[in-house]
C-alpha cells in the first residue's frame, strides 16, 4: 500500500497526540538545586569557551 499523507496536518498531529502520555509533575528537590545551578554555570562557561574560539584547531598533546 502507497503512503498517503494526511490531508489536514492538525487532524494529524491530534492523532499523534492521542496516545501521548501527560508528563508527571516532580517535586524539585532542594538537595539537587546545587547540581542543577552547577549544570547550568558549567552550559554557560563551554559555550562562552566556544565563542571564543577556545578548543577549536588547537590540540596540542601534553609531553609531561
Amino acid at each position: 500500500m502507497l503512503h498517503r499523507p494526511y490531508p489536514n496536518v492538525d487532524r494529524a498531529l491530534r492523532q499523534l497526540a492521542r496516545h501521548a502520555h501527560p508528563v508527571p509533575d516532580s517535586p524539585t528537590l532542594e538537595c539537587l538545586r546545587p547540581l542543577a545551578d552547577s549544570l547550568t554555570r558549567l552550559r554557560v562557561n563551554t559555550r562562552r569557551a566556544a565563542e571564543q574560539g577556545f578548543g577549536v584547531d588547537s590540540y596540542r598533546l601534553s609531553t609531561r
